[in-house]
């Protein structure tokens, strides 16, 4: 750039003001002939060159600013973000699996980590589901392959075979009358810790407790071919448990407890039944009235089973005697078999009864009986009386007819006890007479009250 006054101008006149002078040679065949000279006043150039710098740079601030907006509401979202999923993990860390994200639109690396987040936390929910339902009643080894195994619990319904083990004391109700609340729960407790110990050993499911009651099922959440064989072995072992339970009792000074169960095995909907708020891992299926049908017919120290479990343990199962029994409800015949052992790789034996010493009594003890259904007391009694007393049975004679297996509410008429009620008993045997007018009968005590039970203690006393 050069400035007029090198040619004697002036400063602050236009044409005397600075300029910019751009020489370019001119050669011809190699030679200089000739400087071409382009001038042009700086000044306008400047000024141009200004406001373009201004504008440049006002466009730069501009996007500049935006940006830093754009930075501050993503890093905000994302920190808002982040700042849930630490306090989310916080609660987690602490138990708690009720936590819950706000819905996430974006896709990029922060919404990722919050779906991945919530799908670790349905997966923890999915595990202490499991632990929650069979926990409790299995055993650890089920608990681990279920929680191991995708397909081992599959939610929702699904048809299996299974096989049910129901089993239930004789005359406790009875029993529990005569003892203080407090005591009656201790010896429920007493008697459940190690049977459900036994359950879960033999890899079957506790559906729940009715009382002193069980309901147990082998074949579901996890299915085995030997699922029946190991429902008989934990029913013959939980027999032999009660003989030490019972010397237990007896050492506390408390009454004996005589358990009865039965085993049936048919296919059933297995699957989470309830709600949202509360569910539980059950089975539907007339196979399970079947087995408390069962249950009812047997008597202290005995285990019955259907004639569809027995087909699948026939090969190693040790059985008595076995007869028909005809349900209301249904139209078939249901035949069971007594179990006395097993044979095989669960190898067991029932455990020894003590044998019956019956006694002549002095005179017959006069009875009524009425016929048990379910429930259902009938309201015709059948006279009777009592010829002969065990610890546990009676023989005598009905002046009517009654069958095997029948349930029987008892009335004991005694000149000098008066009445005594609230007995109950199981027919063993039925042997009609000639003429079927009458029909000799042995009888298993079931319940029996405290009074009743000194009674016949003292008749049979009376007969030594």
């Amino acid at each position: 750039m050069m400035h007029s006054q090198l040619f004697g101008g002036q400063v602050g006149n236009r044409e005397f003001d600075p300029f910019l002078q751009i020489n370019t040679p001119l050669k011809l065949n190699g030679q200089v002939v000739a400087i071409l000279m382009l001038n042009k006043f700086a000044k306008p150039v400047a000024e141009k060159v200004r406001r373009n710098t201004l504008k440049l740079f006002s466009l730069t601030a501009g996007i500049l600013a935006l940006g830093l907006i754009l930075f501050g509401v993503v890093s905000s979202r994302m920190l808002r973000l982040l700042q849930n999923l630490t306090a989310a993990a916080e609660e987690v860390s602490h138990g708690n699996l009720a936590v819950t994200l706000p819905k996430q639109r974006s896709s990029d690396e922060v919404g990722q980590l919050a779906n991945a987040f919530e799908n670790m936390i349905g997966g923890l929910k999915e595990r202490d589901f499991i632990r929650d339902t069979f926990g409790r009643y299995l055993s650890q080894e089920v608990v681990d392959e279920l929680l191991s195994s995708p397909d081992g619990l599959r939610l929702g319904g699904e048809l299996r075979a299974v096989t049910f083990l129901v089993s239930d004391l004789r005359g406790f109700t009875t029993l529990s009358s005569r003892i203080e609340p407090n005591g009656v729960i201790q010896i429920v407790n007493r008697f459940l810790e190690p049977m459900v110990d036994i359950i879960a050993r033999h890899r079957g499911t506790v559906d729940e407790f009715q009382g002193d009651g069980i309901l147990a099922f082998f074949g579901a959440p996890l299915a085995s071919t030997d699922d029946p064989e190991r429902a008989v072995a934990c029913a013959v072992e939980m027999h032999r448990a009660l003989v030490e339970i019972n010397a237990e009792q007896r050492k506390r000074g408390l009454p004996e407890l005589h358990m009865g169960i039965g085993i049936n095995t048919g296919e059933v909907i297995v699957g989470n039944i309830g709600s949202e708020k509360r569910t539980k891992y059950g089975a539907l299926g007339t196979p399970i009235n079947v087995a408390y049908r069962i249950e009812s017919h047997t008597v202290s120290g005995q285990v019955l089973i259907s004639q569809t479990t027995y087909e699948r343990v026939k090969d190693v199962v040790r059985v008595g005697h076995a007869w028909d029994l005809q349900f209301k409800g249904l139209d078939e015949l249901i035949q069971v078999y007594e179990v006395k052992g097993l044979n095989g790789k669960y190898s067991s034996s029932m455990p020894e009864e003590a044998p019956e010493h019956f006694l002549d009594l002095d005179a017959p003890l006069s009875i009524e009986c009425f016929i048990v259904e379910g429930k259902t007391v009938s309201d015709k009694s059948i006279g009777g009386r009592i010829e002969r007393l065990s610890e546990n049975r009676a023989q005598g004679v009905l002046d009517g007819a009654v069958e095997k297996n029948m349930n029987l509410k008892v009335r004991m008429i005694s000149d000098g006890a008066g009445t005594i009620s609230g007995v109950y008993a199981k027919v063993m045997e039925a042997d009609p007479t000639s003429g079927n007018s009458t029909t000799r009968i042995v009888l298993n005590f079931t319940s029996l009250p405290h009074d009743a039970k000194a009674f016949l203690e003292k008749r049979r006393t009376e007969a030594l």
